[in-house]
């Protein structure tokens, strides 16, 4: 975490009556001291408010709000001879708990008569003005930098800008670290207010009551961001119940007219199913009649086969028997008699025939009459039917504003018998008609639009809160990238100041620090750490050479204190020293050992003698060791041969006693000692010695200063060698010498190791500090990781205010269409004089419909009244008719009966005659025969007929069998094909039968019957596709698709042009193909599932979120703020109001004024509404522990307050949103209100009302603003980031204030933790409740061109009159390392 930023210097450079001066603060405290005139309000208000914000407005600079006096006349006079001057104002920060510095300033060039030309820098890579940093060129003179200039010298260390908002944002991002640019400005307009208050006239309680009202933390918007969500998924839902309404009611549209649709075509299939089944069952039963005709036809064939061959017979016998008869006169009269009965038989038949046909005339007279009746009665109905339909047709008429149906009315009623033309009214109607159905689909589509409208302009709210949102994330992430720059950067000086061995120089350090002042998505941390890594491996690669040198010299030291261990190691575990030996001697003795060669080594058997003395012995030995004799071996002679093989790997010297002995030997100065204890070995040993001159010549000899020489071979010795092998003693002695000596040396070496090693260690410490330094080099983890963020955000930023944009776009495009939609629509309104409403046309559409059917159903029935009038005339005629055929007819009778009676009378007189005569006794044979003859042909040609005719029928019935057979096959496949259908269409389960109703295709048309009643098909499938495509705009969230089911089927098996194909209608939910009455059910399930989410979620945002979750906000922003006054008692009392009055009431007037502070509630607005004070007792429970009833209360009264808030967001016509108001609702701040209350001594207390304030002298009214003003100050600082200054000015500072008040005002700055640049006339601030203070008095004698500072500093106990300002910052260091140890 930063160290709080501190205010540590303000600077002036060639501005006003300045050259060149800074003003050190100490410890961020300033006061500027000084008469009227002096400067003190010109220096102050350069910084506070002019380089926090860089806004120049005149009324601004003047503590009065005066715009009289412009920046312009600082840098040039009017009586200023100069014509243009270029001045510098800076403000340097500087980390409280480290040496981290930024510097934010202002360039101003004036030119005469010109507009003045300003620019805003900061510096950020530890570079300080007037140290190693300077804003103007030294030419003799100091000329100020030009803008270019500063640029350049800023370079990568710093910023320059040329708008004055982007140096107002930047400062407020990397110093104060307010959420929005907003925020900040409120903050520095309440400095402006706080530096002098204008206590004669705009300063009034009332003022103060609203600045600590807007001082207090509002809700933010990630506050009500559960709240805003929850509004916005209630939106939503109420937006999709909306749609799945419409949806529900288009899709009942198009499923009314597609049920009649379904009902219609199942039971046309059933029909036709089962009509071919009973014609299939029809021709079984007739083919089985036919074969029982055919067999009874060919059984009577043989019958009638018989009967003629008799009747033949027969004929020929009664001929001759007739013939024989007719002989006599009696058969005469018989012939007449019998023609006579004959053709009294024909005109019997005649008159039948004549009576029954008037007899059927009769009956066709009283048909036609009753005919007439009947018509006549039809006619009667139809006409009924017309004033009916008329009757309906007239409020349809009404409904569509039709008014050429009254005039149709009248006209077609003048006389129905009459012909109309209907056709030139229909296309009067169907115009009409298409102006309505254009206008309701306008009007429908206009709905639709307006619903997705709306939904255009929640999801553009949603994507500008969204955009809100981000850009405050944006704003965080980037006011928190900056707190990392400036935290990495603190890191790294207090890395570097930490370090003891890898200081970096100041110049790499600011270098360096410029990494976080520039960082960018691209920025590469490795040149940092590169740059550090140089300066390491510099450091470390000293180091390690000292090291190394230390190692190599300890490795030496090493090696000799192994060597003087081996050496000790050696001399302390051998009995006595031996000479050194090579690898292959010591291979050699141990041959000679395992050979069982026995041998004495000469050095170990020979002594010196007494005569020697010391340099003699040692002169001796050394010679005897060159020569190689010392060590060499002394062997019988018996094995010279076998010792002197050469063996490979092995080597040695051997001893054999020579040829010649010398005249002094070494026999004469050496002695055999006691291990040559035999007398061979003796024998051996004195004859080798003998052989060896001492001092003499000989073949080998060897000489007192130890030269020798042996055959062709001299030698001389060091001199310096110590003898030590000869003798045993002096094994010994020589032995202890060496213990002694290595020991010593182990010593010495073992002490210079350890030196060494210690001096190894400092060195690796150091090494490994100076890398464990390295290794602390602030890491650019949280830089990236910040970076990050915020790159993330602005990516999606943009991606959104690109979607917004296109939103809006599409927005607008659609705004565009509704009007020119509505424009339409109203225009046909305006035609058809009707309202421009889609309930009006969808109702004049629905009459239009139900007209259109009713004029059918007139010219229908008109129709039927012509025919009628029609029928009536032709059957009144055939009526005629018949009585004339009727009259005919009687005449006819009557005439005939006349012939009858003539007939009859002329038969009896021949029977008469035939009685006198014999004729009886021939008659009855006579009368047989006739007539068995008269009647065989007749009989005769009977039997042939039938015969024939049974032939024929048998043929016929064979034919008609064998093509009943046929159509049995073809009904068979037909009665198959239609079951499909049936069984197909039923599959589809579109049409709902109730259980009680059989499967079978002849039950369910008998139950689907009624319901089809008067249905035509294409006029239904006409229905269907018109209402499918007028509704579909509202289900196109479901994909609905029109299709052809059973078309396969249709292409296969088609029987008697009959098509099974359907139309079908199917939809999408969800992404699964659906049948259209599921989706149906589904928008039933959803709009209900909707409807329970919205009463969820209505609970939700009343009972939760509003009465519980913001609710915890509400009372935590009022606990934050700790606001709560002795009225309310619902919380402790010694917060904030309290701790202004202990405050208040501490301090001590001349008067005796005490100043005490109320935050008071207020009361309800409504009734369902909650005064303050209750819904803040409300407000301190936990939700879960509520009573119903409070809990009911609570959520009534946020209730009262949404439903408030929409009213008002309707009324605003869309000017403000619904979210913005409920925020504003939701504001806890005015729920309450501020009151100041005073009370002097022996008074009662009263409120502080503008009018008491007036009464009050100039220190009471100052001390009564200032503590509520300090107030509101820190309560806004507290919205910027936890290390940002809080710097307050105040000109005239506590002016009319008592000196026992002014302590306290300063013990209050302390506490509120403020830096402070404040001046006065009289005003020292050696206050003891200050415990330091910068103190400079300005002195401009009579209105001089120039200003004297004398700097001051106040130490917590004495005043300090120091030479200079830099003496100022010098105590000020000193008082803080002082405060810190």
């Amino acid at each position: 975490m930063n160290s709080r930023w501190q205010a540590n210097k303000i600077g002036l450079i060639n501005f006003w009556y300045y050259d060149e001066q800074e003003f050190p603060f100490v410890k961020g405290r300033m006061l500027l001291r000084g008469s009227n005139g002096s400067g003190k309000s010109v220096t102050m208000q350069s910084v506070v408010p002019l380089l926090l914000d860089g806004n120049m407005s005149p009324e601004r600079l003047d503590p009065f709000g005066s715009r009289d006096r412009k920046m312009s006349s600082y840098l040039l006079e009017e009586n200023d001879g100069r014509e243009e001057r270029t001045g510098y104002l800076y403000l340097e920060f500087k980390r409280k708990d480290s040496e981290t510095y930024l510097t934010i300033g202002m360039g101003i060039r004036a030119k005469r008569n010109k507009p003045l030309d300003k620019w805003y820098f900061s510096l950020t890579d530890g570079r300080r003005i007037g140290k190693d940093f300077f804003l103007y060129k030294d030419m003799g003179e100091k000329v100020t930098l030009s803008k270019k200039e500063l640029e350049n010298r800023v370079a990568e260390g710093g910023r320059v800008f040329d708008r004055q908002a982007d140096y107002m944002d930047y400062v407020n991002r990397q110093i104060f670290g307010f959420e929005t640019a907003d925020e900040y400005k409120e903050m520095v307009d309440l400095l402006i207010q706080l530096r002098t208050p204008k206590l004669s006239k705009d300063f009034k309680p009332s003022v103060i009551n609203d600045i600590l009202s807007d001082s207090l933390q509002p809700l933010s918007d990630e506050d009500l961001r559960p709240m805003s969500e929850a509004i916005e998924n209630m939106d939503m839902m109420n937006m999709n119940l909306k749609g799945r309404k419409e949806a529900r009611g288009a899709a009942e549209k198009i499923n009314a007219v597609f049920q009649k649709y379904n009902k219609l075509l199942l039971c046309e299939k059933a029909d036709r199913y089962e009509r071919t089944k009973q014609r299939l069952q029809k021709a079984a039963a007739e083919q089985k009649a036919y074969e029982d005709k055919y067999a009874e036809c060919n059984r009577k064939i043989e019958e009638l086969e018989t009967e003629i061959l008799q009747m033949n017979q027969k004929k020929e016998t009664l001929e001759k028997e007739k013939e024989s008869l007719n002989k006599s006169d009696a058969v005469a009269l018989k012939g007449r008699e019998a023609q006579l009965t004959k053709e009294l038989e024909a005109h019997d038949k005649i008159l039948a025939d004549k009576k029954s046909f008037l007899a059927a005339k009769e009956a066709q007279y009283r048909d036609v009459t009753n005919q007439i009746k009947e018509e006549e009665n039809r006619k009667y109905e139809k006409e009924k039917e017309v004033e009916t339909l008329l009757e309906d047709m007239r409020e349809e008429a009404d409904q569509m504003a039709f008014q050429e149906f009254a005039f149709m009315s009248e006209e077609l009623c003048a006389d129905l018998e009459n012909d109309y033309k209907f056709d030139l009214h229909r296309q009067q109607f169907e115009h009409t008609r298409q102006y309505i159905n254009d206008g309701e689909k306008l009007l429908a589509e206009l709905k639709s639009l307006d619903r997705r409208k709306d939904e255009m302009i929640q999801k553009r709210e949603k994507q500008i809160r969204e955009l809100d949102a981000l850009q405050r994330k944006i704003s965080e992430f980037e006011n928190m990238l900056i707190q990392v720059e400036n935290e990495w950067k603190e890191a790294l000086y207090q890395w570097n100041e930490n370090n003891v061995e890898l200081k970096l120089e100041k110049e790499l350090l600011r270098e360096l620090s410029t990494f976080a002042d520039t960082y960018e998505e691209n920025s590469d941390y490795a040149v940092v750490r590169q740059k550090a890594a140089d300066q390491w491996i510099k450091k470390q690669s000293k180091i390690e050479t000292q090291i190394n040198s230390i190692l190599l010299e300890q490795e030496t030291a090493k090696t000799e204190l192994d060597e003087a261990k081996t050496e000790l190691s050696e001399w302390e575990n051998q009995k006595e020293p031996q000479p050194q030996r090579s690898e292959a001697v010591i291979r050699n003795r141990q041959r000679l050992d395992e050979a069982g060669i026995p041998y004495q080594e000469f050095y170990k058997v020979i002594e010196f003698g007494s005569e020697l003395d010391e340099d003699a012995c040692n002169h001796l030995e050394e010679a005897l060791l060159k020569m190689g004799i010392l060590d060499a071996i002394v062997v019988d002679e018996q094995y010279r041969e076998q010792v002197l093989t050469p063996v490979k790997g092995c080597e040695d010297h051997y001893l054999f006693a020579g040829k010649t002995q010398a005249e002094k030997s070494l026999l004469d100065v050496l002695e055999l000692n006691e291990e040559v204890n035999d007398i061979f070995s003796n024998q051996r040993l004195t004859k080798i010695l003998s052989s060896i001159a001492y001092g003499g010549e000989n073949e080998v000899s060897v000489s007192e200063d130890g030269s020798y020489h042996m055959g062709v071979l001299a030698g001389t010795v060091t001199g310096e060698y110590e003898a030590g092998y000869l003798g045993s003693k002096a094994r010994e002695r020589h032995r202890l010498a060496k213990i002694e000596e290595c020991k010593n040396l182990i010593l010495v070496l073992e002490e210079k190791i350890a030196g060494l090693e210690r001096e190894r260690n400092n060195l690796s410490e150091r090494k490994d500090r100076l890398k464990s330094e390295y290794d602390a080099l602030p890491g650019d983890t949280d830089l990236r990781e910040a970076m990050k963020l915020l790159l993330a955000e602005e990516q999606k930023y943009e991606l959104l205010r690109s979607e917004n944009e296109k939103t809006g776009e599409q927005l607008t495009a659609f705004l565009e269409e509704i009007k020119e939609k509505k424009k339409g629509a109203i225009e046909i309104a305006e035609k058809l004089y009707l309202n421009c409403t889609y309930e009006t046309f969808q109702s004049a559409k629905s009459a239009a419909e139900e007209y259109d059917k009713n004029l059918v159903e007139l010219k229908s029935a008109h129709e039927m009244i012509l025919r009628s009038a029609a029928y009536l005339r032709e059957r009144k005629v055939h009526l005629e008719d018949l009585d004339l055929d009727m009259d005919q007819i009687r005449y006819d009778i009557r005439e005939t009966e006349k012939q009858i009676s003539s007939k009859q009378e002329e038969r009896t007189s021949i029977l008469e005659q035939l009685a006198l005569t014999d004729y009886e006794a021939v008659k009855d044979r006579l009368d047989a025969c006739i007539s068995w003859l008269n009647a065989f042909p007749k009989e005769f040609q009977k039997r042939v007929t039938e015969k024939t005719q049974k032939t024929d029928e048998a043929k016929l019935i064979e034919a008609n069998r064998i093509s009943n057979a046929d159509t049995i096959k073809v009904y068979e496949k037909k009665v198959e094909f239609y079951r499909k259908c049936y069984e197909q269409e039923r599959g589809l389960f579109y049409v709902a039968v109730p259980e009680e109703i059989t499967d079978d295709a002849g039950h369910i048309y008998d139950y689907l019957l009624t319901d089809i009643k008067d249905m035509e098909k294409n006029s239904i499938i006409a229905d269907l596709n018109r209402v499918y495509f007028e509704n579909r705009g509202f289900l196109t969230d479901y994909q609905l698709t029109q299709n052809e089911l059973f078309a396969e089927s249709d292409e296969s098996e088609k029987i008697d042009d009959y098509t099974p194909k359907r139309l079908d209608i199917t939809a999408r939910y969800q992404g699964t193909k659906v049948t259209f009455a599921s989706l149906l059910t589904h928008l039933d399930e959803d709009i209900s599932e909707l409807e329970n989410l919205i009463k969820d979620g209505d609970r939700e945002l009343f009972e939760d979120i509003l009465a519980n979750t913001v609710s915890r906000k509400i009372r935590g922003k009022i606990n934050a703020s700790n606001l709560w006054a002795e009225l309310l008692s619902v919380l402790p009392s010694n917060l904030w109001v309290q701790k202004m009055n202990t405050l208040m009431n501490g301090m001590d007037t001349s008067s005796g004024l005490k100043l005490s502070l109320r935050w008071r509630s207020k009361t309800a607005e409504k009734e369902d509404q909650l005064d303050t004070r209750e819904l803040v007792e409300l407000l301190k429970k936990d939700y879960r522990l509520m009573s119903e009833e409070e809990a009911a209360r609570l959520s009534a009264h946020f209730r009262s307050k949404v439903d408030e808030a929409r009213r008002n967001a309707r009324d605003s016509a869309g000017m403000i949103s619904f979210y913005q108001i409920m925020k504003e609702t939701l504001d806890y701040r005015k729920w309450f209100e501020f009151q100041l209350f005073s009370q002097k001594s022996g008074e009662r207390q009263k409120e502080l009302t503008n009018s008491v304030f007036g009464t009050f002298s100039g220190g009471e009214k100052a001390m009564s603003m200032y503590v509520p003003l300090f107030s509101a100050v820190v309560a806004k600082y507290q919205g910027g980031r936890a290390d940002a200054p809080r710097l307050i000015s105040l000109d005239e500072a506590f002016a009319g204030v008592d000196n026992r008040n002014i302590r306290d005002m300063f013990r209050l700055m302390t506490q509120f933790e403020f830096d402070f640049i404040i001046n006065s006339q009289v005003l020292w601030g050696d206050c003891d409740t200050l415990d330091a203070l910068a103190i400079y008095q300005l002195i401009r004698p009579e209105n001089a061109k120039f200003v004297t500072v004398m700097p001051y500093l106040w130490n917590g106990h004495s005043k300090e009159l120091l030479d200079d300002e830099e003496k100022v910052e010098q105590r000020g260091i000193e008082i803080e390392q002082f405060d810190r140890a």
